[in-house]
């Protein structure tokens, strides 16, 4: 039991602990900025300064000098490109052609370029998923496999009303999205390693028996022989989980997906992936399964076909690890994707959503994407990468890419330490590029936004700062009438002047865009409205270290405060043709302020709008103007 002196010492620390953290502004999620789109000129001193860097961190990491670790530069050649979504053009291309390797070339090429295909292997998982959202989109996904599969359906009604879940998966509770999202708790494979049989077998290990193992093809695989086959044999193994209850990587739930989406379609999977995938976006160097023999003069075979798993037919299996493919049409199809080129908008927004956590706090699974956390940067709201990654044979590959930066890279290995190399480059890639890109995004934002607007019929004016030093746009100054709006909000809020409390006031774009009525082709003019949110916060305010207390909640109060049935948070845009605003208005006044001045001048810059000044911050302080109760 604590004795009173004990409690008086803990209460006597706790106010000095307590206001030793404040609290920043906090964020809406993915909207931190606009996307940038003019990487190639407004942003190009960021992207030269990043190519630079890159390219002094591959030699680096080849010496083992950075703390990502080394990579075999011997015998493991890669190529890597980071591309704008916007442009869909490169910024930045490199390959790494190994000595080691080129001395033993016998077949391929031994100068990689973008045009070279390497095998994919599960990066095959997200096109097939792609293949499926165009053909058949995803309404399904909450559907029961059996639905699809009727070779699953036909198991099920086999097994009656069993409740062995030990033994017997439930696949009327396996959906369909559950397969594309890892989470169907099914076993991983249907084929089975030879090396493992032949090596456990060797040392007399208890063979348990009981699974047909029927192969067919290439002998380094054992993939079930046909359709046939493999539900002869994959149900015979044990459930992992229950759906839903964890993420279990699985090659075999991307194999009976493919079987599905032949029986919704009425047609194979190879007629499908090149309809969906091949044809409309003309990939010259990508393939469903092995490529013709004259592929191989500009292909990257490490050593030769058989060793290093070149000419491996994955059969039914190829949906899951067996395509192949370049640089330059992985450039094309994700900014495909990113662009919701065949897609609708609202698809690809529901497909660019994790569907589970990881035991990782810093990663995510997604249908399929290995979602992984965006290095930070100072300002900067968290973001996410949603990335893929694939390894066969001697092949290792990475897509990655990044919504709200309007960016894309991806990473093809072969050689001996393939998937080491393809980790340490998109390390290198992701913290160089992501801060660098996110800097341009401010400076392009500064550009287009930053600045003073005014009324003078009204005596009303706004001032708009884009210094990085907090997510979004930051507001110095709003005045309406001659009046401080955000003084106004401040004796809503009950702000704390002992403390220097304020109203804090950031913009978010919303995404939401329309012609302005300005434009028309009388007027020669090409204006858009474009949506934005603000968020209000009182600063400074403590930071609690508990879970509830700790919370960012500026995306419980968007549009909460009204006033004349308009929200005080809505804020329109008018853009010219070149995406540089021309006016502002705040919805709830029905008013626009023309902009004057395309920097801000007030002295009061976004780094310094608020202090602690030594005092101790109190509890009461610490809520967003208008909280409400949930």
């Amino acid at each position: 039991m604590l004795s009173l002196a004990s409690i008086a010492s803990l209460a006597a620390l706790a106010p000095s602990a307590y206001a030793a953290l404040t609290r920043t502004p906090c964020p809406l999620l993915n909207v931190g900025q606009p996307v940038p789109s003019q990487l190639e000129t407004v942003g190009s001193s960021y992207v030269k300064d990043a190519i630079n860097s890159t390219e002094l961190q591959f030699l680096a990491a080849s010496n083992g000098l950075l703390p990502y670790g080394q990579y075999e530069s011997n015998t493991t050649a890669f190529s890597a490109q980071v591309y704008s979504v916007a442009s869909g053009e490169p910024l930045f291309t490199f390959s790494y052609n190994p000595p080691g390797l080129v001395a033993a070339h016998t077949v391929g090429v031994t100068d990689i370029a973008t045009d070279t295909v390497f095998r994919l292997g599960s990066v095959s998982k997200l096109w097939t998923i792609y293949v499926f959202l165009i053909a058949a989109g995803d309404r399904s996904w909450s559907d029961p496999i059996t639905d699809y599969v009727p070779e699953l359906a036909a198991l099920v009604a086999a097994d009656g009303d069993t409740t062995d879940s030990l033994d017997h998966v439930d696949w009327s509770s396996v959906t369909v999205g559950s397969l594309a999202s890892q989470l169907g708790g099914i076993a991983r494979d249907a084929a089975y390693s030879p090396q493992l049989q032949a090596l456990l077998g060797s040392a007399g290990l208890y063979n348990a028996g009981g699974f047909n193992q029927s192969t067919c093809g290439d002998d380094r695989l054992m993939i079930p022989c046909n359709r046939t086959a493999f539900f002869e044999d994959f149900p015979q193994q044990r459930p992992i989980f229950a759906s839903y209850v964890s993420p279990a990587y699985s090659n075999a739930a991307f194999q009976i997906l493919g079987y599905a989406l032949e029986n919704m379609t009425g047609s194979s999977m190879p007629d499908l992936f090149d309809k969906h995938l091949v044809q409309p976006l003309n990939l010259t160097g990508t393939y469903y399964t092995v490529p013709p023999e004259d592929v191989t003069g500009h292909a990257m075979i490490p050593y030769n076909a058989t060793y290093s798993w070149w000419n491996a037919d994955a059969r039914d299996e190829t949906v899951a690890g067996g395509f192949y493919s370049t640089l330059d049409d992985m450039r094309k199809v994700g900014t495909a994707m990113l662009r919701s080129a065949q897609l609708s908008p609202v698809q690809t927004r529901r497909w660019l959503k994790p569907h589970s956590f990881l035991a990782d706090p810093n990663a995510a699974v997604g249908a399929p994407w290995e979602i992984m956390r965006a290095p930070d940067s100072p300002g900067a709201p968290v973001s996410w990468m949603y990335t893929k990654a694939g390894d066969l044979g001697l092949y290792s590959s990475m897509v990655a890419l990044l919504p709200e930066l309007g960016l894309g890279f991806n990473v093809l290995s072969a050689g001996t330490d393939t998937t080491n190399t393809v980790r340490i480059v998109s390390d290198i890639l992701a913290s160089t590029w992501v801060p660098r890109i996110r800097a341009a995004a401010r400076a392009e934002a500064a550009a287009n936004y930053a600045g003073q607007y005014a009324d003078t019929a009204t005596n009303s004016s706004f001032t708009v700062v884009a210094d990085g030093s907090e997510p979004g746009l930051a507001v110095t100054e709003w005045m309406y009438g001659g009046l401080s709006v955000l003084d106004l909000l401040g004796q809503l809020e009950g702000t704390n002047a002992s403390l220097s409390q304020k109203v804090v006031m950031n913009l978010y774009p919303s995404g939401l865009t329309r012609a302005s009525a300005n434009s028309s082709c009388k007027s020669n003019k090409n204006e858009t409205e474009v949506g934005w949110r603000a968020t209000f916060q009182v600063l400074p305010a403590p930071l609690d270290a508990g879970p509830f207390s700790a919370k960012c909640i500026a995306w419980e109060v968007v549009s909460q405060l009204v006033y004349g049935g308009v929200a005080l948070d809505e804020f329109l845009f008018t853009v010219d043709a070149n995406g540089k605003a021309v006016s502002l208005s705040p919805r709830v006044l029905a008013q626009t302020q023309t902009r004057t001045a395309t920097t801000a001048t007030t002295a009061k810059t976004a780094s310094k709008r608020w202090s602690r000044n030594g005092a101790v911050l109190k509890r009461d302080g610490d809520v967003d103007v208008g909280k409400q109760n949930h």
